[in-house]
């Protein structure tokens, strides 16, 4: 049978109780309460006026004027962490203010859910005045005013300046710093990243990664290859600490600078990399994160049988030229605890082959045969999370016969996309059956009328279970 919901703590009831408070005495237009509410939050910790904080900006149902009021009122000098969620565009001035005058203490903002691009002045001043900061999130809203305010900033480790930005190619070069491991930048899959030409984007990369020395983590942008490829050939003894890169078109000649370079590398993402690269991997003896597009699969079985052991994540997408068989992937990864595939052909035959490590498997819109996703279920004993977004021609008679095989115990979340063949019996099956079962899902795509679903979720909901519906709307 699926869990059952846990008393909630203490402080998370009481941490529901006083934003309902809150949000009833900050609601009025006029701010009579404001004065009474400081006074009445004076003395709490700021753990406490923090969770408050979070609790109330991220209400979905809550008017903007009043969760504006709340962040007015909560947000005070020894805050640490605050993520602004989604406002409407009058607030965004006032927002800013706020959080200048009164975020002094935040080491951690989120402005994602802001669009302040059209305040760049008032941006900078803000990230001036935050001398604290470790993480700052403004996607699609930086400009070289912030850039040189970021710089500035002795404690930032995290800095996501990602998106269509306004910044140029000179205001870039000007991030330089000793602090910050991990930046996003760019979109995926262009060259650009600021306001130049594609053809200038290498040698802008080029400095950046040098001048930032201790950067572990260059994310979203995808043609970092390039841009060490450039660096190499104006100092070919450059090391750099990066973790985890992406690349597109790789070469046999990038791949030689990305291993001579990066020798930390611990997670690769290859789009479309030319013939031989892949097995090339194993020479970064660090690997345990594969993530591969438009890949050639013999030369990543290759790989796999030369270095697969070390691998803990492997993700590959858009190859249905050639069936990879599971199987081989089994025997070659035996340490492998997540698989993706997206757009595969795929095949798993041999009755007696273990995934005994495996405990997530997303596997969408593939080509893969029923009989294949029975040998997944049985043969991987510690799966946590199933996602199949294929079509599957299951039965309940099907899952009937998984369950008496197969005790997944481990099994927390499971998720059929398009599986027209089963019904609200295979939902009770799987209910009654998995110990941990915590979220069932598409259930859009089953054969299950409305009037069914509605029973499953009131049997849930007085029999205490920790189990969740998707979709949590009333299916049509």
């Amino acid at each position: 049978m699926s869990p059952k919901n846990q008393v909630h703590p203490l402080s998370y009831l009481c941490i529901k109780l006083v934003s309902t408070k809150l949000i009833q005495a900050l609601s009025d237009d006029e701010g009579r309460n404001y004065d009474v509410v400081e006074r009445y939050l004076f003395d709490a910790t700021y753990e406490v006026v923090q969770e408050l904080l979070k609790n109330i900006l991220n209400s979905v149902n809550l008017d903007a004027a009043t969760r504006f009021s709340c962040l007015q009122v909560l947000l005070r000098y020894d805050v640490k962490k605050l993520d602004t969620g989604i406002f409407p565009h009058s607030y965004y001035e006032a927002i800013l203010k706020v959080i200048t005058q009164k975020g002094t203490g935040l080491q951690q903002l989120n402005l994602k859910g802001v669009w302040v691009r059209e305040h760049p002045t008032e941006l900078s001043e803000l990230v001036k005045n935050l001398a604290k900061l470790k993480v700052l999130i403004i996607p699609h809203m930086a400009d070289n005013q912030v850039l040189e305010a970021a710089t500035n900033c002795q404690f930032l480790t995290v800095l996501d300046i990602s998106g269509e930005c306004s910044f140029t190619a000179q205001g870039l070069q000007h991030l330089t710093t000793e602090t910050i491991t991990v930046l996003d930048i760019g979109n995926f899959g262009k060259k650009n990243v600021c306001l130049q030409e594609e053809d200038e984007t290498e040698d802008i990369m080029a400095q950046v990664i040098e001048n930032l020395p201790n950067l572990t983590s260059l994310r979203t942008y995808s043609f970092t290859g390039a841009s060490l490829l450039t660096l190499y050939k104006k100092n070919s003894k450059h090391k750099t600490r990066l973790k985890y890169l992406h690349d597109t078109g790789t070469t046999d000649e990038i791949i030689n600078v990305i291993i001579h370079m990066c020798e930390n590398l611990e997670s690769i993402h290859l789009d479309n990399p030319e013939k031989g690269v892949i097995s090339r991997l194993s020479e970064l003896k660090k690997l345990t994160c594969l993530k591969l597009v438009h890949h050639d699969v013999v030369d990543l079985l290759n790989y796999l049988r030369s270095s697969g052991s070390g691998l803990q994540v492997l993700k590959l997408n858009h190859n249905k030229r050639v069936s990879l068989q599971l199987c081989d992937i089994c025997l070659c990864v035996p340490n492998l605890q997540t698989l993706e595939c997206f757009q595969l052909k795929l095949s798993f035959f041999q009755v007696d082959t273990f995934f005994m490590n495996l405990e997530n498997i997303e596997i969408l819109y593939c080509d893969i045969s029923d009989s294949s996703l029975r040998y997944i279920l049985t043969n991987c004993p510690f799966l946590k999370r199933v996602i199949i977004g294929c079509i599957i021609n299951m039965t309940d008679g099907d899952i009937f016969r998984l369950c008496a095989e197969c005790e997944f115990l481990c099994l927390e979340e499971l998720w059929f996309s398009c599986a027209r063949g089963l019904t609200s019996i295979s939902v009770e099956l799987l209910m009654g059956h998995c110990p941990n079962l915590k979220v069932m899902g598409q259930l859009s795509g089953w054969d299950i009328h409305p009037e069914e679903i509605e029973y499953l979720r009131s049997v849930i909901l007085y029999t205490n279970t920790d189990l969740t519906l998707l979709p949590l709307g009333t299916l049509s």
